[in-house]
């Protein structure tokens, strides 16, 4: 009855977003559901999905993680760049996706994020296929502030982060700007990745990020989230 009552009261705020982003034929099929409590700052931009996306493939600000609370927690969608959705997706409640003018976010099938977690992305930031990412998780493809050298030329511009197929991202983790992960790979809680994490089936840990264990594969029962 409780979820009854969510997704009845997500319906104004999820014919805005669909009304906005997609053809009013699509926009009519509901495929994106935003939960009442999303905060949609800033609606611009293009949100991309596949054309035979069906209601509900996609949903913004939902979910329950036990040591937050969710009525409380709320997830902000500002968004003035490009957002691809390639299948399933899920946002937990309290995250934040933020994406910038001339910035690509993408999102691959069977893609979860947890709650309170953020995706800052200045220039481009993709994740693959069954990728998961727990609570508290940090993105950021940018410094935020410009260093400049004595000519004006800009030391730090932001890069591209990637992530391919099956990575399991722990809490607490900060991915940042230029780090590449290799398939079915694990971050360990806490870990703060910025270089090329370039072996697949590993566990990667600390800060600095290393391999703390080679030859693994994470529990495939997990990606069956959504």
């Amino acid at each position: 009855m409780c979820k009854f009552w969510l997704y009845l009261m997500a319906i104004p705020k999820s014919f805005i977003f669909n009304l906005r982003y997609f053809q009013l034929k699509q926009a009519l099929r509901f495929p994106v559901i935003v939960c009442h409590r999303v905060r949609l700052s800033k609606l611009k931009g293009q949100v991309l999905i596949p054309r035979d996306t069906s209601v509900a493939t996609i949903r913004i600000g939902f979910g329950d993680v036990e040591h937050f609370d969710q009525a409380r927690s709320r997830t902000i969608w500002n968004v003035a760049g490009t957002v691809k959705f390639n299948g399933r997706a899920k946002l937990g409640h309290g995250c934040k996706i933020i994406v910038k003018k001339d910035a690509e976010l993408t999102f691959g099938n069977r893609f979860n994020l947890s709650a309170e977690s953020s995706i800052i992305c200045h220039k481009s930031i993709s994740f693959g296929d069954y990728n998961l990412v727990s609570w508290g998780v940090v993105f950021l493809d940018t410094d935020q502030h410009d260093i400049f050298d004595v000519d004006g030329h800009i030391l730090n511009p932001p890069k591209p982060i990637i992530l391919n197929d099956s990575v399991w991202i722990a809490c607490r983790s900060t991915i940042l700007k230029g780090s590449v992960i290799a398939a079915d790979s694990i971050v360990a809680a806490g870990s703060v990745v910025s270089g090329k994490l370039i072996e697949p089936n590993c566990v990667y840990g600390g800060n600095p990020v290393s391999c703390l264990k080679k030859g693994i594969h994470w529990d495939s029962s997990v990606r069956d989230y959504i």
